[in-house]
Order: C-alpha cells, then sequence, then structure tokens
C-alpha cells in the first residue's frame, strides 16, 4: 500500500513542497526555523511559536487564538497545514475558510517551483501532484517526477 505525506486532520488549507534538503535532519531544522521566523508570520503576524504534535506525525510550529499551523514531511514532501484551533467552533473554522486563500497564496509564492498542487490519488494512496508553474508536470508521492 502506497502512502503520502500526513496532513492535520481538520486541515481548512494544505500547501506541498518538495525543497530540496542535502543534510536532511539539519536542512529540516533550518526549514521550520525559516518557517517559524520568516515565512508564517509575514503571512500571519499574530501567529506565535508553538511545539506540540497533532497525533504522531503532524509538528504544530504555530498558532494563534484562532487557528494552528502544522508541518508534516514525508520522503522529501512536505505539507503545511491551516487548521482551526478548535475546529468545533465555528468562528476558528470561519476564520480559517476565509484566511486559506492568502496562506495558499502567500506561501506558494514564497516557495516557488518547489510548490505543488495536489491533483488526486490513486487507490493504493498514492498522491499526484503538479509542478507549480508547470502545466503538464506530475509527481507522485512515491516515484518522485514523471515528467
Amino acid at each position: 500500500m502506497g502512502r503520502s505525506v500526513s496532513t492535520h486532520r481538520h486541515a481548512v488549507a494544505t500547501v506541498y513542497l518538495s525543497p530540496e534538503f542535502e543534510d536532511h535532519d539539519d536542512a529540516f531544522r533550518d526549514f521550520l526555523d525559516d518557517l517559524r521566523s520568516n515565512v508564517l508570520p509575514e503571512v500571519f503576524p499574530s501567529l506565535c511559536e508553538c511545539d506540540r504534535w497533532m497525533d504522531r506525525e503532524d509538528h504544530v510550529i504555530m498558532e494563534n487564538g484562532r487557528c494552528e499551523v502544522s508541518v508534516s514531511e514525508y520522503c522529501g514532501l512536505v505539507a503545511i497545514c491551516l487548521a482551526p484551533l478548535d475546529p468545533y467552533n465555528n468562528l476558528d473554522t470561519a476564520w480559517c475558510e476565509r484566511a486559506a486563500n492568502n496562506f495558499e497564496k502567500k506561501i506558494n509564492k514564497m516557495f516557488g517551483k518547489s510548490a505543488l498542487h495536489s491533483v488526486g490519488r490513486g487507490s493504493n494512496g498514492e498522491q499526484f501532484f503538479q509542478v507549480a508553474g508547470e502545466p503538464g508536470s506530475c509527481v507522485t508521492s512515491k516515484e518522485g517526477r514523471l515528467w
């Protein structure tokens, strides 16, 4: 059975990236530090750092009074998710839904060619992506770039 990167179970918006990590552990820590200190505060200045886990794979790295942002990684594929802090609170959910488009656009613009758009899943769980700005390109969560 194939699989893909985990996403926050209550995500309203998810941005997928395929950044190049040379020394994976150190580079991924640097990537998270950059998200916390530069990228996400530019998207939402009200976000504050936090450090907790949703389930086993979704690392919540920032939050404000209405949302939380989680990051997960699997085989070089990264998912950055925006989710309501309390998914049963209509105000939190509405705030995230209004913010989702801005969240996706700004992060995609900041990461350029490493940004991916999910276009579907196979019956085996494998996820398929299009590279941002490259119509007709195809990347899978299992095999990498196909064309």
